[in-house]
């Protein structure tokens, strides 16, 4: 561009110095058509030159432009990502980028509620998206789940700065990346990000707080030898194991009373007693709490160690 520009100049200066001034009468019909030739020239000359100013300033503007999408698809896979583990009974804004990248996928998560609580119905959708993803089916988001998760963000955001649109579309991820992009034309949305999106989705679209305690049976005491024992149970849902025991009853929970406990959240409970005194009867009673903290508590049961 930058030589087409010097050619016209030269062009421009060669022919000023070609005309020479006749003043008779004979040749002055002559003259006057050479300079207005040469006029005409200079005139186009500027033109051009206008037009190449303002094709550089459309090319600042595009190379700027250009700067700023890949600096907005670089913030955008930087912000769409899951940092946290996750587990029924949370509520906060990484819950809900969960339920919105689930709701992508109406065969996980065809509820499509974006409420920012993990109750039950997201529970559900995390464990049919690690059954599709081949990762453990906890329901709960660990490393691997989130890692997979990330994993789709990430690709679906792609050297081209594009994110997948149903995630785009999503009240959540709107509000993080700062603008309302709209949904592709045709596209079907999971109803629970349509109702969002129309402002019609009421209070009794979302999951209940879980406020109910695990339901603990099948408590057992197994493979009862001198100084140990084991005992099982089992709840409807995943909670963690704890065993109070002693040998007075009914057996008052204290400071001071025996107990063994495991912090993994598990709906079969095995957990062994040791150090126990033979021919001795214990008193004992099976904990179990979820994820939010309900906390469930057995009958009191007994068992008797056997004899050295």
């Amino acid at each position: 561009m930058k030589k087409t520009i010097s050619i016209f100049i030269s062009l421009a200066i060669l022919l000023s110095f070609l005309v020479v001034p006749i003043t008779t009468k004979a040749t002055q019909p002559a003259t006057i058509s050479l300079q207005d030739l040469i006029q005409s020239l200079q005139e186009q000359i500027q033109a051009l030159l206008q037009q190449v100013l303002e094709l550089q300033e459309q090319l600042t503007s595009l190379k700027q432009a250009e700067g700023e999408v890949k600096e907005m698809a670089k913030e955008i896979k930087t912000t769409l990502q899951l940092t946290k583990r996750l587990w029924r009974g949370m509520t906060n804004e990484d819950v809900e980028l969960l339920q919105e990248v689930l709701a992508t996928d109406p065969e996980v998560y065809p509820e499509g509620l974006i409420t920012g609580y993990f109750g039950p119905l997201t529970e559900r959708a995390v464990k049919k998206f690690q059954k599709k993803m081949g990762v453990e089916e906890v329901g709960s988001v660990g490393p691997k789940t989130l890692a997979k998760i990330n994993e789709l963000l990430i690709e679906g955001a792609g050297s081209s700065g594009k994110v997948p649109p149903g995630l785009l579309i999503a009240p959540g991820i709107r509000k993080k990346i700062g603008y309302v992009p709209e949904p592709p034309a045709g596209q079907v949305l999971p109803p629970g990000i349509s109702e969002k999106l129309d402002g019609t989705a009421t209070s009794t679209d979302e999951e209940e707080e879980d406020e109910i305690a695990p339901v603990i049976s099948n408590v057992t005491a197994t493979s009862t030898a001198a100084t140990s024992t084991r005992i099982t149970w089992t709840t409807d849902e995943e909670a963690d194991s704890k065993v109070w025991y002693d040998t007075v009853t009914p057996l008052i929970i204290a400071t001071s009373t025996p107990s063994i406990s495991s912090a993994v959240f598990v709906t079969s409970h095995d957990l062994s007693l040791a150090d126990l005194t033979a021919s001795t009867t214990y008193y004992y009673l099976a904990v179990s709490a979820d994820e939010v903290g309900n906390t469930a508590t057995s009958t009191e049961n007994s068992f008797t160690t056997l004899a050295e």
